[in-house]
């Protein structure tokens, strides 16, 4: 298994949240890929009508009404959107998670989203873990992460951060663990998860915040898969 030093990882100073690196991270997609995979046209954002990518900081924008069950919905399609890019075959997985769960999907989520707001990023995440009292069938961890991520982080005090194939790949490398890439992620496990990226803020940069981490986590997860 590949080992990673903190400082290879965390290298000078942070970048700024403001930036390409991580608000302005962006892919690119084609709406008619998706909008198939949909079983009403509601569910599809406004805000991605007149777009052909999609960014971190679009995505904070739906998320902010993730607590509602269409906003929720909203957000879970920008989120796969992001995550999926141009690998648009991967979007019958998207349709898929309505189909197993018909006219469950949007309170779920949004009920994920304000235990995650209320009572912190594990209570939420508990919720929609397998046999949590929200899960929701067919619908990965990493998936119900972003959703979480978007919808009830707080750069100023943390919360819920993404924690897919890549971010694991890093930790690996970063701890010496031997966390499944592919999950499911236990609610320990991501509660430790958040409590590293913490922890890694700090050591980085007093007041860096911790989504930062969870994108260079990310980037080095992914460098070494493609090793």
């Amino acid at each position: 298994m590949a080992t990673l030093a903190f400082e290879t990882v965390f290298r000078g100073t942070p970048p700024d949240r403001d930036s390409a690196y991580l608000l302005d991270q962006s892919v690119g997609f084609v709406k008619g890929h998706w909008l198939g995979h949909l079983p009403d046209r509601a569910y599809w954002p406004a805000e991605l009508d007149d777009r052909s990518t999609v960014d971190r900081r679009v995505l904070f924008a739906i998320g902010a009404r993730a607590d509602d069950e269409l906003g929720a919905v909203h957000t879970l399609v920008a989120t796969q959107v992001w995550a999926v890019g141009t690998k648009w075959r991967n979007a019958s997985k998207l349709g898929s998670v309505f189909e197993a769960n018909p006219g469950t999907v949007g309170a779920n989520l949004s009920h994920a989203v304000r235990t995650a707001r209320a009572d912190g990023a594990v209570a939420g995440y508990a919720t929609l873990a397998r046999r949590g009292s929200h899960a929701l069938a067919r619908l990965g961890a990493a998936d119900g992460g972003r959703v979480l991520h978007f919808g009830a982080y707080d750069p100023a005090t943390g919360g819920p951060l993404i924690l897919d194939q890549h971010v694991t790949v890093g930790v690996n490398a970063l701890r010496g663990s031997t966390w499944s890439p592919d999950g499911p992620w236990s609610p320990e496990q991501y509660g430790d998860y958040l409590g590293y990226a913490a922890e890694w803020a700090e050591r980085w940069a007093p007041g860096t915040a911790t989504d930062l981490v969870e994108r260079t986590l990310a980037a080095a997860g992914q460098a070494l898969g493609r090793a």
